[in-house]
């Protein structure tokens, strides 16, 4: 996808963002779990960005752990950074390929499923810039394998491509050492949502501006089309309702000079 359109399908999430983005919430909460093992001991930041911070869930945990550290929020949305000022947050719109932030200048990068958007080999040494020597960089990101579902119900649809093609946790790791990390770890986790139907299941990609698959409305599919993406997700119906499968990678590394 080009960027100006990803951009602008995460504004339009923007004003119930906070309330359907239920999965980017517990990842976040899962990677705040996780920190307290993977930091090193000591380790107090003064400067923190939140690359692609959404409308801030992500920097209001950050704000818990350190209050005392500056932290900047950087959002390819103009909107979603005007969310996250509201919120009180410094928030700068930008890309998280290139940056508007000078070299050395954080201690700790946080970025919660936003890398998916982006190229490995282009992003992670741009994130490298911009932290100092041993500053820390800490993200989850989606794999191969996520929304599944998706795929299988729109199949022969027509020839419009419905899910990103992520990139595995090999080439992740591949990457981050060649733009100069060290002490690398990945975790990888997958998580299933549930929802009553195939509506609410769409809702929820597309409500928070990360569905390729929900952004072709049901209008210009057509009955039959539409009729028959139903059938195919509702034939994956288990007691929980119908699934919505993430493939998440935990990510953690250092910055070296």
């Amino acid at each position: 996808m080009e960027k100006t359109k990803i951009g602008e399908a995460f504004g339009r999430a923007a004003p119930c963002y906070d309330t359907l983005a239920v999965f980017q919430r517990q990842v976040c909460e899962k990677m705040l779990c996780l920190l307290p093992e993977w930091l090193p001991a000591g380790f107090v930041p003064e400067s923190l960005l939140d690359g692609g911070c959404g409308t801030g869930f992500g920097a209001e945990c950050l704000r818990c752990l350190w209050p005392d550290a500056s932290l900047t929020g950087c959002d390819l949305s103009d909107a979603m950074v005007g969310r996250m000022r509201q919120k009180g947050f410094d928030a700068v719109p930008g890309d998280l390929e290139n940056l508007p932030f000078s070299s050395n200048c954080f201690d700790f990068v946080w970025s919660s499923l936003a890398l998916q958007w982006c190229d490995p080999g282009t992003v992670f040494p741009e994130l490298h810039r911009v932290l100092r020597k041993g500053g820390v960089l800490y993200f989850s990101t989606l794999a191969p394998g996520t929304l599944p579902e998706i795929g299988f119900a729109f199949s022969g649809i027509d020839e419009s491509k419905r899910v990103l093609e992520f990139h595995p946790a090999d080439e992740l790791e591949k990457c981050l050492h060649q733009a100069g990390f060290g002490g690398i770890r990945l975790l990888a986790e997958r998580r299933v949502m549930y929802y009553p139907d195939v509506r609410s299941a769409l809702e929820s990609i597309r409500g928070i501006g990360a569905g390729q698959a929900a952004r072709k409305r049901r209008a210009l599919m057509g009955r039959q089309a539409w009729k028959k993406v139903q059938e195919r997700y509702e034939s994956l119906r288990d007691e929980n309702g119908l699934p919505v499968t993430y493939e998440l990678i935990f990510g953690y590394a250092l910055a070296g000079r």
